[in-house]
């Protein structure tokens, strides 16, 4: 597989059904990056992601002005969602929002702005597209029962896991927040 771009979030361990260990699963990202043809944008807080060294162009992005190369700054998050500006490299791309919750999330959509800032995107038309994205199904999905609200959620790893609660910190601030992992 050879994509054009991709977009890369993180490399922790994870499936030890399949990897050794972390240097096992930083080989197979080493691996997959080796055949992206024009760019990878990756996570720039995330150690391993800055030791691969692919031969494609590697655009970080975060919200580490001296590290990044793709900003997300002036962060507000509200219990209606998150709303960022963007900087790449010194220069306003403008404000963006999205109707999702948790860090994760924005740093998810200044993934996909910087990939569509790239490929000279209309960044008016990604704006709108992110206003109505929705996320995918058994990520942050909720029913309400009674007064109380159940997050179904795919969350199988700790960092998926913190990433979740952090979305529901924001959503649900004054609410009590337990926790059920069903292995």
């Amino acid at each position: 597989y050879a994509p054009d771009y991709a977009i890369l979030t993180n490399i922790d361990f994870d499936h030890p059904d399949y990897y050794e260990d972390i240097n096992d699963v930083t080989r197979a990202f080493s691996d997959f990056a080796n055949h992206v043809k024009k760019a990878i944008f990756a996570w720039g807080d995330d150690p391993h992601l800055r030791l691969l060294q692919p031969k494609a162009d590697v655009y970080y992005y975060g919200t580490n002005s001296e590290q990044d190369d793709f900003v997300a700054t002036n962060i507000r998050k509200s219990t209606q969602g998150s709303h960022f500006d963007v900087v790449f490299r010194g220069q306003s791309l403008g404000e963006f929002s999205v109707p999702l919750f948790g860090q994760h999330s924005i740093l998810n959509a200044l993934s996909v702005i910087a990939v569509a800032y790239m490929e000279k995107m209309d960044l008016s038309l990604i704006k709108s597209f992110l206003m109505t994205y929705q996320g995918v199904k058994r990520r942050f999905s909720e029913k309400q029962i009674a007064d109380i609200t159940v997050i179904d959620d795919y969350a199988h790893h700790p960092t998926e896991i913190d990433a979740t609660l952090d979305a529901a910190r924001q959503k649900y601030p004054n609410k009590q927040i337990i926790a059920i992992f069903q292995p």
